[in-house]
């Protein structure tokens, strides 16, 4: 299997994170990618040109960071069903959130000045602020162990203090912030560090 990666794609490290979690990491060869760089190899791979995406021989190529660990938990036969698979859906949902606001505030200060929309920021950050708010309330309680569910929100919020600093997160919410400290110091979480 080619994983394509990017290293300061929090998509991507959640799905490399995971394939190490579910020890198929050995069976993965990792291709760093430059979506918007991309050659005709990998947009035959994904047609979006963008990370994470996986292709197998003879397989069709699977894209979206969601549809990449739902095959990685399947194949590893770790794939829960019923009200505990809901739940970590949910928390996958909520940290994937949380990158989509997040990368789309990145990007949107990457714009002129004068071109960029104040309204979309604080929508952003808003958002932001609004779902660390959720994880302080009761779901970073909820993360007992290492798996799909908590390594998305620790990616979400690594970017988060990666990309947009200025989102100073940590002093509102002191649980978060702990649980945060507590996993940044995980080897697989500083092997992936994107800032390196």
């Amino acid at each position: 299997m080619k994983l394509y990666y990017s290293k300061t794609s929090p998509y991507a490290r959640k799905v490399l994170l995971l394939a190490k979690h579910l020890d198929l990491d050995n069976d993965i060869e990792v291709v760093s990618t430059i979506p918007l760089e991309a050659d005709d190899a990998f947009l035959t791979v994904n047609p979006l040109s963008k990370v994470p995406a996986l292709s197998q021989a003879g397989e069709t190529p699977l894209f979206d960071s969601r549809v990449i660990a739902e095959f990685l938990l399947d194949r590893a036969g770790m794939n829960d069903t019923g009200r505990n698979k809901t739940e970590i859906l949910k928390r996958q949902a909520l940290a994937d959130g949380m990158m989509d606001a997040a990368v789309a505030a990145v990007m949107e200060s990457k714009r002129v000045d004068a071109e960029q929309s104040a309204y979309w920021m604080e929508r952003w950050h808003s958002a932001l602020d609004r779902s660390i708010a959720c994880l302080e309330d009761g779901t970073v309680n909820a993360l007992e162990s290492w798996g799909l569910d908590s390594i998305a929100i620790a990616c979400a919020l690594d970017y988060i203090c990666f990309r947009l600093p200025e989102v100073a997160w940590q002093a509102k919410y002191p649980n978060t912030a702990a649980w945060y400290e507590r996993v940044i110091a995980r080897e697989d979480m500083q092997n992936t560090n994107p800032r390196g």
